[in-house]
This record gives structure tokens, sequence and C-alpha cells, in this order.
């Protein structure tokens, strides 16, 4: 695959005079200290517009700001941008070209990789890098949004390595409790602390010869971040009181949704520890960017479910897969199609919201069922005990309810439990209950 570099400069503005190369990743313009090029302007949205460097071109779509993106004197919302454009947002104007330099992306052979499926160019992409990253023992930095499978990618590199024979020992650090943090890293002495009543191995030592993975090392506190980096850099660990460090031989994968290079900017994390773990680094590609591969996504779910792939959904229900935006990427279509296998027949609007409260067929009618809902439009189990429908119905409650906020939230737990008053604990909780992570 080969792709062009491409070049944006502020015209007009705060930022007037800000220049961005833009290579084979794509680039976030907005307000937010996560984006690539952080505009000062308080007309732009947080997350404005996004540039994606596709086979045909530069994709630029407008994030639903709210006062839009002007390409040229117009408004759009998604366009392959010419080799040069003028691009307004807000009160800032931006100078768009295409460079005659080229990027040359070696592709795959697979459409698989572990359980990771994709037959785009940008997938076959992702693959190729994979493939040569299992064979060396580089420590590995996965990035994307959450849903986007970073964990699947981490498993298949370690199957695939010469460590597949060891153990895949995985870290969720948006998991663990602050206070528990360096223990469930690092392993600990009986004693060290309260509730320490036995000797605890860490997983460097535990995945010994094998792979550990961090998952959402962006989440990993300030004050344990040097002795991370110490770890790595020395091989060995000291578990939480003892005095004794201890050698190790573990290779690291990490992963991150959040833009850790803006994290480093904003002093949230070390800069001597990005470059340690980021030896090399892979963005898995949201599936807005791959929508070709929704239909044999679809079908696979639907074999894994067991139902019949080859039965055609519904044409108003293929219509809304193509065109929704996916923010809870490959997570949230398994979690549609999910819906779709054991609640057919109802409206493209209730598989993608999943909301009971609009659990409505798709020509419009009410499912049966629902005069017993005293016109609520929900389908209420009558066929069913009282208590057993109740735990039914709160268990959906449960899974609609997180599958949205989970999306609303992008993924990020701590807002999650910001927004939804529960603790980050019961938040894990009920996503792992509910297959959500």
């Amino acid at each position: 695959m080969v792709v062009r570099k491409s070049r944006l400069e502020v015209l007009a503005g705060p930022d007037k005079g800000l220049v961005h190369e833009i290579g084979a990743e794509p680039t976030r313009v907005g307000s937010g200290e996560d984006c690539d090029v952080v505009l000062a302007d308080a007309a732009v949205s947080t997350h404005h517009l996004e540039i994606v460097p596709l086979p045909d071109g530069f994709l630029l779509r407008d994030e639903d700001s709210t006062n839009g993106t002007f390409v040229d004197g117009y408004r759009v919302r998604s366009i392959y941008l010419p080799a040069t454009a003028t691009i307004e947002l807000g009160e800032t104007r931006l100078s768009f070209s295409i460079s005659s330099e080229e990027l040359e992306l070696p592709l795959s052979r697979r459409t698989k990789l572990g359980g990771l499926l994709g037959h785009s160019e940008v997938m076959r992409a992702v693959f190729a890098v994979l493939e040569r990253v299992a064979k060396a023992d580089a420590t590995l930095l996965i990035e994307g949004e959450s849903g986007t499978g970073k964990d699947v990618a981490a498993r298949a590199v370690h199957e695939r390595s010469a460590r597949s024979g060891g153990l895949f020992l995985a870290v969720d650090c948006g998991a663990i409790p602050h206070g528990l943090m360096e223990s469930e890293l690092f392993g600990h002495r009986r004693g060290a602390f309260t509730g320490a009543t036995n000797d605890r191995v860490g997983p460097f030592e535990a995945a010994e010869g094998g792979t550990v993975f961090l998952d959402e090392i962006g989440e990993l506190p300030l004050e344990l971040q040097p002795k991370l980096l110490r770890a790595l850099e020395t091989r060995t660990v000291r578990r939480v009181g003892d005095n004794d460090t201890r050698a190790f031989d573990a290779r690291l994968i990490a992963a991150t949704n959040r833009n850790l290079q803006q994290e480093v900017r904003a002093g949230r994390f070390r800069e001597d520890l990005y470059f340690r773990i980021s030896v090399i680094r892979v963005r898995m590609p949201p599936l807005r960017e791959r929508r070709e591969e929704i239909p044999r996504l679809v079908a696979h779910f639907l074999s894994e479910l067991g139902r019949d792939p080859s039965e055609p959904l519904p044409e108003s229900v293929g219509r809304a897969l193509n065109s929704h935006n996916w923010p809870g990427n490959v997570r949230e279509l398994r979690n549609v199609v999910e819906r779709l296998a054991l609640i057919p027949g109802m409206s493209a609007d209730y598989y993608l919201d999943g909301s009971a409260g609009r659990a409505l067929h798709g020509d419009g009618s009410a499912g049966e069922g629902d005069e017993a809902a005293a016109g609520g439009g929900i389908e209420v189990p009558l066929d069913k005990p009282f208590h057993e429908g109740k735990a039914q119905w709160i268990e959906l409650f449960e899974r609609s309810y997180l599958s949205r906020m989970l999306d609303r939230c992008e993924g990020n737990i701590s807002e999650l439990a910001r927004v939804t008053g529960l603790s980050r604990q019961s938040c894990h909780r009920l996503l792992a209950r509910h297959d959500l992570v």
C-alpha cells in the first residue's frame, strides 16, 4: 500500500504559523489536548476533524463539530481532499497540500491473524507489521480506540513469537486501584501492607519466558512510572516490602487508547518511559476506516453465535450498519450482532441503540406483548414467572445501559464511572459480566 505525505499549515487564527506533517497515521485536529494538532481557537471543538491517509487519498471527516468544517468555502461532513485545499474551522484557516513523497506500506497476504479479521488494505498493513514484530523481542506499543482489538493483537503477536510456549499475562492498568497498582505489577512480600497475608509473585516474574501485556498503560500513576522504567531497563523487579531484586525474562507489550505523546506534553506520562515502551508502535484502525469489512465481520459473529451467516439482513439494518460511525468499533459491532441474533425483527435504531424502550419492529409496529407494557413499547417476557422475568429485564437494562454509556465515553472507564456514578471497580465488574470488555 502506497500513501503520500501531506502538510497542514495554520494561515490564520491564534496558532498562525503552526505546521504539521501528516505521514501514514491519521491526524486529529481540535482544541483537545489529545489531538495531534491542538488549536487554541475557542470556536474549535475538542475533536473537530480528522484527516486519514488512505490508498484512495486523504479523507477528511468532521467529527460532529459545533461550528462545522469548511473546505474551499463549502461546509463538509466527509470529503477526499484535493491536492491543495483551504480548510476553515472556527476562526482558524489551514492550508492542506499533498507532497510528492511517498510512503510504501507492505501488505500481508493474510486476512486473519489470531483472533483478528481483516481483508482491507489498512488491516493487512497492520498484519504485516505484527507478523514482523512477532519474530523480534522488542517492546511493542499498540495504540487505538477502545474496541479496535488491541488485546487480540497483543495475543496474536505472543502466539507467533518464540515466547509462545510461555504464559501471556494481561494486566489492565485502568482496573486496578492506585493503592494496589505497585503490588499488582511487581508482587509483594507477606506483611508488606494490611491484607498481604502471603507472598505474591508479580506478572513479570510469573510470565518467565512469556509475555506481559499492560493494557491501558496511559492509566499508570505517574509515581509508579519510574519504577516500571527501572524494571524494563534492568530486567529486574523488587516486590513491595522486599529488599532484594529479582531478574525476569518476559517481553512487554503495552496498549493505550490515549495519545501518549500528548500525555507526555501535559506532564502526565514520563517521556523516558514513553520512548522505552514505544520501540515499535502499531495503530489499530477504527472500524469507520474499514467499513468494507462490516459484512464479513457480521457473518463471522453470527456464525460464532450459532446463526446462519448467509441469511440476508433487512435492508434498513444493512444500511444502518454501513452508515453508523461505530464509536465502540468492533466491540460495538459484536454487541449489535448479538442483539440481531437474540431479538430478530426489530428496527435498525433498536439494534444500534440497544434501548429496550425502543424495541419496535422494522415496520414501526409494536412487538407482541406491548399491551402488557401499558404502551411503554417494552416487550415483557410474559412466559416467565415474575422474579425470573424481572431478573431478565434487569440483565437487559444493565447490558444496554452500559453498552451505550461505554460508547458515549469512548471506552474510557474513568469517564464511565464519573457519568454513571459507579465506582471503577463496579464498572469493570459489570462490563466483564456482560462481556463488554
